[in-house]
């Protein structure tokens, strides 16, 4: 397994990563009364270090659980020993669970249009 084949998922990562920045913000700004908005951007950016604190308890969870037996985990020293093939399907399976979640709310929101004075 070539470490080239983590370049298109890196990619998309970063894409990702930007347009929530943007559309989280434009979000923030646009729907939340302007009284909240800084409390609506300070929830935004926490739901970052939210994720990062998830990301870490799903890899240390993962290491404990594959690890054992006498078998190496998914996240081995070496590349063509370990499976991290298998934790990018976990994490495929994952964010099309959470596009699902996206597309219900967002179907369901009711956009608060301000109006003109």
């Amino acid at each position: 397994m070539s470490i080239w084949w983590l370049a298109p998922q890196y990619i998309l990562c970063g894409v990702a990563d930007v347009l929530t920045i943007v559309g989280l913000q434009e979000f923030c700004y646009d729907q939340v009364p302007k009284e909240l908005r800084s409390l609506g951007i300070s929830i935004y950016l926490s739901i970052f270090g939210i994720g990062s604190f998830l990301s870490t308890f799903l890899i240390s969870t993962i290491n404990k659980a594959t690890s054992g037996d006498g078998q190496e985990s998914w996240f081995a020293n070496n590349l063509n020993r370990a499976h991290l093939d298998y934790f990018y399907w976990l994490l495929t399976g994952l964010s099309a669970l959470g596009f699902t979640a996206y597309v219900y709310f967002s179907r369901s929101y009711i956009y608060n249009k301000e109006s003109a004075i």
